[in-house]
Formats: structure tokens, C-alpha cells, sequence
């Protein structure tokens, strides 16, 4: 008699947070149905995720996580990476090492500046489609994040 085994042990191949979501959901013996009712979503939310055909969302990643018990950081791409770190901070620390104020960041990202006033003082988060242009700052910093 044949006997399949997954090893468990290993992820090496778990190089997206959709191919990591998939390992260790299966890992800890969830359906899909089981993980979306536990994390509040549709099935179809997760299998998305673990397709990479959708970014998952910070909060969800952070209770995904929990639920899963691993590092959170395994399930965020350089979007919610960057909403962890905590973003208002880094745009502080980018906006001094370029030399910029506020208003000159918040042209630079294209933006108005009171909307970027609020990201530094955290009463407000930028969005994924602004995270591109912040990117590109942060690289221009130098900054890892």
C-alpha cells in the first residue's frame, strides 16, 4: 500500500502571501470555508488571496495571521508592509532624508497637504493606489521597509 505525505515542515516554496496563506491554512487543517467564517470574509475572498489574484488587506492579514499563528509579516506584500511599520513614521523619516516639507511631499505624491498633514499625524492611512508614488520614495530614501 502507497502512503502520501505532505511535508509540512518545509515552505520554502511559500514565495507570495497567497502561497504562504495556502501552506499554513492546510498546515493547521482549515477549509476555506472554515478560515473565511473565522476571519469574516466569503471563501471566494480567500481563495483569491491564496491565488494572489487579490492583495490582501491589512486588517485581514493581521487576523489571518493570528488565527494561524505565524508572523504576520508573511502574509503582507510592500503595501501593507508599509501600514505596519507604522506609515506615518516612515513618511516622517522619508521626508527628512529627501529633505522635503509637507507640502513639497504631499506635491510630490500628488496629493493635497492637508490630506498628507493627516498620514503624518495617523488620523489618516494612504491608500493603495497612493502607496506607488510613496514607493518610489521611499526608494529614493533609501529606506527599507
Amino acid at each position: 500500500m502507497l502512503h502520501l505525505q505532505y511535508d509540512f515542515e518545509n515552505s520554502d516554496n511559500c514565495n507570495t502571501a497567497g502561497s504562504t496563506l495556502r501552506y499554513y491554512r492546510i498546515h493547521k487543517g482549515y477549509t476555506t470555508r472554515e478560515l473565511a467564517n473565522l476571519v469574516g470574509v466569503v471563501p471566494a475572498t480567500i481563495t483569491l488571496y491564496e491565488n494572489d489574484k487579490n492583495p490582501i488587506k491589512y486588517k485581514t492579514a493581521v487576523l489571518l495571521a493570528d488565527i494561524l499563528e505565524i508572523d504576520r509579516q508573511l502574509l503582507f506584500d510592500d503595501y501593507t508592509a508599509f501600514v505596519d511599520y507604522p506609515c506615518n513614521a516612515l513618511l516622517q523619516e522619508v521626508r527628512a532624508k529627501l529633505s522635503l516639507n509637507q507640502s513639497q511631499m504631499a506635491q510630490r505624491i500628488g496629493i493635497a497637504p492637508n490630506a498628507y498633514s493627516a498620514w503624518e499625524r495617523a488620523t489618516r492611512t494612504p491608500r493603495r493606489k497612493e502607496f506607488d508614488k510613496i514607493f518610489s520614495l521611499i526608494k529614493e530614501a533609501d529606506i527599507k521597509i
